[in-house]
């Protein structure tokens, strides 16, 4: 299984596939995340060699080859490499796309045999086998078997009154510093971090101000739920941090009820896929015998009557035996024109 992406749906999905079974999986993300919820996260996997959510731990492996090696031990494999590169060697038999990049980048269905994408900007039976709901609400983890373009970006979670005043965005392109930490208390207004533009790096570094620079502030009170990593590149409209008004922190290393409806709903569309190719595997192979005769023997009987221990033989063939219908064999065997008039006599 190949899964595009290793931020929080991503994991979510990866963590609950494997607790059912699935445990040759291969994640691929970016080399440096952008995972605001870092902890129930494993791109974290990318910086720190492993990452562990719940008993379940991925890895960080350097190629393809490392992949196997990762799956035998117990542990999701997580790489930083380009998804065409990986299917030049490492063809999947499921593909997941959860990259939430609420656009489609050229996902198509020959991908994989099993070909599964999360949120808005695809449409099922088109671009891929199914699309799950990512928008919070009732439906969330609903499998669209139809087309995923009504779903939309949404705003975080209202908690206490507040739903945007929770997300903290970048406002412009640089890198993120920060001194804080998941779970540390913030107040209104309090600096979060400082975007830095790329050309004054080094100088905000050896403590020289920077007028390419900008604060990052909170807008509420309360705990860091999520935030990024330090040093790690944004653009304009990054999330950077989630800010909880209630204060609560001990929730921070578990999986959400949001990210485990999706989760729900990977599984739920993967198996619904996979009994639906099983079945038409299952008539495929159960197909009538094509007990037609050959173009030889319809012709040599059109001569000669055949005879009745001749006419149970041929009653006798295996389907083995018997060329299915328009099959080479029979092209092969017959003459290039009049063949069908043949075997009508």
């Amino acid at each position: 299984m190949l899964i595009r992406g290793a931020g929080e749906l991503a994991s979510a999905t990866a963590h609950h596939l494997y607790r059912q079974g699935f445990q040759s999986i291969l994640m691929l993300e970016r080399r440096y995340p952008k995972a605001v919820r870092r902890q129930v996260c494993y791109s974290e996997a990318i910086l720190d060699g492993t990452k562990t959510i719940q008993d379940v731990c991925a890895r960080f492996v350097g190629n393809v080859d490392e992949v196997e090696e990762a799956n035998l031990t117990g542990e999701i494999a997580v790489a930083a490499l380009g998804l065409e590169d990986v299917l030049h060697r490492w063809q999947p038999r499921i593909f997941i796309e959860a990259a939430m990049l609420r656009k489609n980048w050229g996902l198509k269905r020959n991908l994989a045999p099993v070909v599964i994408a999360l949120g808005p900007g695809y449409v099922a039976r088109k671009d891929c086998d199914a699309v799950v709901d990512t928008v919070r609400g009732p439906q969330v983890g609903s499998v669209l078997e139809d087309t995923g373009e009504r779903l939309v970006s949404e705003p975080p979670a209202e908690i206490m009154g507040y739903a945007k005043e929770r997300a903290v965005k970048a406002v412009r392109d640089g890198i993120f510093f920060t001194h804080h930490e998941i779970g540390g208390q913030v107040e209104r207004g309090e600096r979060i971090g400082t975007v830095v533009s790329v050309y004054g790096i080094e100088e905000f570094r050896q403590g020289v101000p920077v007028d390419a620079s900008y604060p990052v502030t909170a807008r509420i009170s309360g705990t860091l739920r999520g935030l990024l990593r330090d040093g790690v590149p944004v653009q304009d409209g990054d999330r950077i941090a989630d800010i909880d008004p209630r204060g609560i922190t001990e929730d921070l290393n578990h999986i959400s009820d949001k990210s485990h409806r999706v989760a729900e709903g990977v599984h739920e569309a993967l198996m619904s896929l996979i009994a639906e190719t099983k079945k038409r595997r299952s008539k495929q192979s159960t197909r009538p015998r094509n007990n037609k005769k050959t173009p030889k023997s319809a012709a040599k009987s059109a001569g000669k009557k055949s005879t009745g221990k001749s006419a149970a033989r041929r009653g006798s063939m295996s389907a083995a035996d018997t060329p299915k219908s328009g099959s080479t064999t029979t092209a092969k065997r017959g003459p290039k024109s009049g063949s069908r008039k043949a075997a009508k006599g």
